[in-house]
């Protein structure tokens, strides 16, 4: 998947995340991220390559994670 591709998932995606449309795009970065299931319950955690999309304005801002070969949204971190 190329970073252009990993931004149109997320701006696909933008309503049913929860981002305001005043977000714009700051980054993105192919990484190596740690990914469970259910961060609420201990379990296996497991390292997954993926694109790490932020968008942010002057509030604050999210970072999306995108596996690398699927396109499914792993984790969502946002301080707004």
């Amino acid at each position: 998947m190329t970073e252009e591709e990993a931004v149109a998932i997320v701006e696909q995606e933008r309503e049913a995340l929860r981002i305001p449309p005043r977000m714009g795009v700051s980054s993105a970065e192919k990484a190596i991220v740690e990914f469970m299931k259910d961060r609420s319950r201990a379990g296996r955690v497991e390292n997954r390559v993926a694109w790490i999309v932020d968008l942010a304005d002057a509030v604050g801002f999210v970072r999306v994670h995108v596996d690398d070969r699927s396109g499914e949204i792993l984790e969502v971190l946002r301080t707004v």
